[in-house]
């Protein structure tokens, strides 16, 4: 066979056959006439899917199919299975590890002893004795308390708050000098204008304000000027309140005088919005301030237009000034030694400074010193009020055992005129020596009913530097942790969810290891979520019922079979059975269950696994059961050979489209026979020797059978024909058939046939020649000459295709519904050949006609193609193949 399989349609790398272009509505009304045939063809073929369960169709065997799919519950009762993806299995049942509280934990396992569980975490253990006596200063003792050297700060013990309380407390030194209020003869404005204002002074009745511009550059300046000389030698600060307004800032303030011939001035001091007390330190202008001549207030700016700045109460006075110290001390016994990494000895104590005025600093200073050295720290104030911790790591001074003393210091330094108060109180000092040691918690192996697959971990810990935290997880297939049935561990440091990468496993073990390189700090293990999942190990059942309508119950015969479409993994079973509410019987599907003729009947399917990660799916259940149907054909027999003049009688049946006998008496039918004999209440009288017809028709309906019987002659005439004579009669009618046949059939031949896809593509080519592949300069014209003629001979138009000669040889052609069929012949074309290339060309339309139209370019889809053909080529005349069970034998 030639031209199938790849390249098949191309010859010599040119398109085979270009059907010319057609109007644009031939080729939609094709293209709408194949796909309603393609749609009603599926539509016939494919089975329901997805409904209201149960489906009944009908089958064309006089038999109905009742079909449940697994789309919906609808029709269906489900115990312990679900419906995925339209298909029935064994749900997913959760197999989870979680634990959010200590005692789950040790539930399933254990911690070693350098762990504690707390009510709401699993931490390191640590020694929390406080080795300072009396740290809550319950009462005054072991405390000693020491006020300041010159008594400016004292220190003792508050029995009704139970705390040490460090306290100071002073009067001003200071008086006022010009309140401001009005005497505006006494300052002169320089740059500027001065007045005196009633509203908005700091205190008192008036304030003096100053309006002024200063030029560009960074030398402007303007201020008010004491009109007279200023003793101020008894003095050494000057104290009053200044208040610039917004829109002249930026400006800085300073104080100027000339003693004698030189020139005196203060530090600048930066202003901002709003009243502010500047305190100004006289010695600026020098030891003898008896006569200071043109003292100025001024004010210094660049570029400030419309300016203006308030003055008010101005004072002098001598400075208090103090650095002084009040402490409370304890002396601690260490009896063991502690290594010296930090976080072994930590130091903690709570204070608040709930008074705080005219003093310039407060400051705390914690001091431990021993045999292992000194701890110094130092600490100020807190900004805000309240309680507040102190927590300081004296680890490397504190390793050694022996005797330590802890004290607590208040320093205060103050160096102002105005009045002074300071309190501050100091509560629960400690000194702890944790002595936490590395820890680990370990389970056991955690069961989880059945092999599972894991879809998340989430950790909960807190690990603070330097602690660390390393979670693990394993699997396993034992319940004996470490067997070459067990994963290796998986490890987390960080807290959070994570995709666990741990293989499918009946069980999992969990170790927790909890470590710190600093005493003082733990790490605490909260929760673990491993999130997991199997199917049901416990078997599930659906089932549907069924009642035959009313309308078909008198036909009703039996069931027949129970199929089912499903998918049975490895470890998995579905088991069927049928019956009723009072008897159940197992079957399998496919089997025969004929004896069944409940009226109503149920399937059940039972789904199990041994395997947590497989599970059988049902996709559809199918029972079918056969009814009488109408009759579709009737059956004529007789026994025993038949002799001219005797009579035999005849027996006749009627079945159902299923094989079903409708009836086998003769009296239903109507009988007919040939001119040569008699049939009557089926009994046929044979008449003349030879081939002879019997026709039945079942009564009242088109259904016959005609039968063919050979009837023999009398015994004369069978001698005749069986004896020598009759042998020579047939021996010379023989050899004059034989010799007509050969004798005709030398005048012609036919030597190649060419079968052609509408689309173009060779589907076959047949030959008689012995070696068709040396004669491809004759092939290649053969197949361009009829290519030409199927493009100019278009059957649409032009009707049937015709016959044309080419080389001396005449081509044959015939259209098919799906191809072309080109027959080429040399000698005398007989008179019946174009008749036999269209009984051969509906053969093969008959027995191949949807696989042309459908076929991929595959030879294996035409492989008993060439056999019809050789059947065309080699016979005198062609005769279609008789059919047997509707197919050709």
């Amino acid at each position: 066979m030639e031209g199938l399989g790849p390249g098949a349609g191309d010859w010599g790398g040119k398109a085979m056959l270009a059907v010319r272009p057609r109007p644009a509505h031939r080729i939609g009304a094709l293209g709408v006439l194949s796909f309603l045939v393609a749609s009603a063809l599926l539509g016939f073929l494919a089975a329901p899917v997805r409904g209201d369960a149960p489906i009944v169709s009908e089958n064309s065997n006089a038999s109905r199919t009742v079909t449940w799919t697994m789309g919906t519950a609808t029709g269906l009762t489900l115990n312990g299975v679900d419906l995925e993806g339209a298909n029935a299995t064994l749900p997913w049942v959760p197999a989870n590890v979680s634990w959010d509280t200590p005692a789950k934990f040790l539930a399933r396992g254990s911690i070693g002893p350098n762990l504690v569980a707390n009510a709401t975490d699993i931490s390191l253990r640590a020694d929390t004795t406080n080795h300072v006596l009396d740290g809550d200063f319950a009462s005054a003792a072991p405390w000693t308390y020491e006020s300041s050297a010159r008594g400016n700060v004292t220190a003792g013990w508050d029995g009704g708050t139970g705390t040490a309380v460090f306290r100071h407390a002073s009067s001003a030194t200071e008086a006022s000098w010009d309140t401001m209020d009005g005497n505006l003869s006494s300052w002169i404005g320089l740059s500027g204008t001065g007045w005196t204002s009633r509203i908005g002074q700091h205190e008192g009745s008036g304030m003096l304000g100053l309006n002024f511009s200063l030029p560009p550059g960074p030398s402007g300046w303007a201020g008010v000027q004491r009109s007279s000389p200023v003793n101020w030698s008894a003095y050494d600060r000057m104290v009053l309140w200044i208040e610039p307004t917004a829109p002249s800032l930026p400006l800085s303030f300073n104080v100027t005088a000339y003693v004698g011939s030189n020139l005196y001035q203060t530090a600048p001091r930066d202003l901002v919005a709003g009243w502010q007390e500047i305190s100004v330190d006289l010695g600026a202008f020098g030891p003898v301030r008896d006569s200071l001549v043109s003292l100025t207030l001024r004010v210094n700016g660049d570029n400030i237009s419309g300016g203006q700045v308030f003055f008010d109460d101005l004072r002098v006075g001598n400075a208090k000034r103090f650095d002084e110290v009040a402490a409370i001390r304890q002396a601690v016994v260490k009896a063991n030694a502690t290594t010296p990494v930090a976080g072994s000895a930590v130091l903690q104590l709570n204070w608040s400074v709930p008074t705080e005025s005219g003093v310039a600093s407060v400051q705390a200073v914690v001091n431990v010193s021993g045999p292992s050295g000194t701890a110094i720290n130092r600490f100020s104030a807190p900004s805000a009020p309240g309680w507040h911790r102190f927590l300081a790591d004296v680890s490397s001074t504190s390793s050694l055992a022996g005797l330590y003393n802890v004290s607590v210091e208040i320093r205060v330094v103050a160096d102002n005129t105005s009045a002074s108060a300071v309190e501050v109180r100091v509560d629960d000092v400690s000194i702890l020596f944790p002595n936490r040691q590395n820890g680990t918690y370990l389970s056991g192996a955690v069961p989880l009913g059945a092999t599972s697959e894991f879809l998340q971990v989430s950790w909960t810990f807190e690990a603070p530097q330097p602690a660390v935290v390393q979670a693990k997880i394993r699997s396993g297939t034992d319940s004996t942790p470490g067997s070459t049935n067990w994963g290796s561990w998986r490890t987390w440091t960080a807290p959070g969810s994570y995709a666990p990468a741990l293989a499918a496993g009946s069980f999992v073990q969990v170790q927790v290891d909890l470590s710190t390189t600093n005493a003082s700090v733990s790490p605490s293990l909260r929760g673990l979520l491993l999130e997991g999942r199997h199917r049901s190990t416990t078997p599930g059942t659906i089932s549907g019922t069924f009642t035959l309508p009313p309308e078909h119950v008198p036909a009703f015969l039996h069931w027949t079979r129970l199929r089912a479409m499903s998918q049975i993994p490895t470890g998995t079973s579905i088991s069927y059975s049928i019956g009723n509410a009072t008897y159940r019987r197992p079957v399998a599907p496919d089997q025969n269950f004929t004896d069944i003729r409940l009226k109503t009947l149920e399937w059940f399917a039972t789904l199990a696994t041994t395997d947590g990660l497989a599970a059988p799916s049902l996709s559809r259940i199918d029972l079918v059961y056969e009814y009488l149907g109408p009759p579709v054909r009737v059956d004529v027999t007789s026994a025993g050979p038949m002799y001219s003049g005797q009579s035999y009688a005849l027996n006749a049946t009627a079945w159902d489209a299923g094989d079903h006998l409708i009836t086998w008496n003769v009296d239903q039918f109507d009988w007919t026979a040939d001119g040569n004999g008699q049939v009557k209440n089926g009994v046929y009288t044979a008449g003349d020797p030879g081939d002879r017809t019997v026709t039945a028709t079942y009564r009242g309906t088109t259904l016959t059978k005609t039968v063919i019987f050979h009837v023999q002659p009398s015994d004369w005439v069978y001698s005749l024909t069986h004896g020598w004579a009759g042998i020579t009669l047939i021996g010379l009618g023989a050899i004059g058939y034989v010799a007509y046949r050969y004798g005709v059939r030398r005048l012609f031949q036919i030597d190649d046939v060419f079968l052609i896809s509408k689309d173009g593509r060779l589907l076959m080519h047949n030959t008689r020649r012995m070696r068709a592949d040396r004669d491809e300069d004759i092939l290649s014209g053969m197949l361009t000459a009829i290519v030409a003629f199927l493009k100019d001979a278009d059957p649409e138009e032009n009707g049937e295709l015709k016959r044309f000669d080419v080389g001396g040889k005449t081509t044959l052609v015939e259209r098919g519904p799906h191809a072309y069929l080109a027959a080429i012949y040399s000698g005398r074309v007989p008179r019946w050949a174009g008749k036999d290339l269209k009984r051969f060309m509906a053969t093969l339309e008959t027995n191949f006609g949807q696989k042309f139209a459908q076929w991929s370019g595959d030879p294996d889809d035409l492989q008993s193609l060439k056999e019809f053909t050789d059947r065309f080529v080699s016979n005198f005349r062609y005769r279609p193949p008789r059919r047997v069970n509707g197919r050709a034998a």
